[in-house]
């Protein structure tokens, strides 16, 4: 009998044949989108695109290369981690094959919230301690992260924070980011980014602990 590996065109199994021969018959139930989803590798985690999947496996793009049989776990809009190995790399993009076949569909599902309905899909948010400095019209304050995503970030201060301020955002590692106070309370505030950072330059800033986990 032949055995099936991911090979992560999204739309195809490769099965190897006892003779060594092999075909591609087309997998059914493909799902093609273009999802934020987190990256657990190494023990770490950061972000990666999908770019589509099946009940098999996936296909990712990620800010940095990974290798060829790397295990790792995907975390889409569920919030369920699905286990997997790294099936093929080709420069920034992987198809990860499944260590078992999962209903994609609900994976693609944000999560239920405790009145029973669906929460909205929001990006994932990662874990961070890093100093940042806001400069508003008025005052410069200085900051630590709590959390971070491609949408803004929660951040605390010793000081108070002007509820619906403009400001510049500087981290180090990251551009200058654009953003205003969206919500305040206590010494934490939300804000929100005017324009996302790149792709590839937040994802490999999550992989540098030396600046995503500095001390605060």
């Amino acid at each position: 009998m032949g055995r099936e590996a991911f090979i992560g065109s999204g739309s195809s199994r490769v099965t190897h044949s006892a003779g060594g021969g092999h075909k591609i018959p087309r997998l059914e139930r493909t799902v093609t989108l273009l999802m934020l989803g987190r990256l657990r590798h190494r023990g770490s985690d950061t972000i990666c695109r999908i770019r589509n999947v099946s009940e098999g496996g996936m296909r990712i793009d990620t800010g940095s290369p990974l290798e060829k049989g790397d295990r790792v776990a995907i975390e889409a809009r569920s919030g369920v981690c699905i286990d997997g190995q790294v099936a093929w790399t080709n420069q920034l993009a992987a198809g990860i094959a499944f260590t078992h076949n999962v209903d994609h569909q609900e994976m693609l599902s944000p999560p239920v919230g405790p009145s029973g309905k669906r929460l909205a899909a929001r990006s994932p948010r990662f874990h961070a301690t890093a100093r940042a400095r806001l400069q508003t019209a008025g005052e410069a304050l200085t900051l630590r992260l709590v959390d971070i995503s491609l949408g803004g970030c929660r951040v605390e201060s010793d000081a108070g924070f002007p509820l619906g301020a403009d400001g510049s955002l500087t981290i180090p590692g990251l551009p200058p980011l654009a953003c205003t106070s969206r919500w305040a309370t206590g010494n934490r505030a939300g804000l929100i980014f005017h324009v996302r950072p790149d792709f590839g330059s937040f994802a490999r800033w999550l992989e540098a602990p030396d600046l995503r986990f500095a001390a605060p």
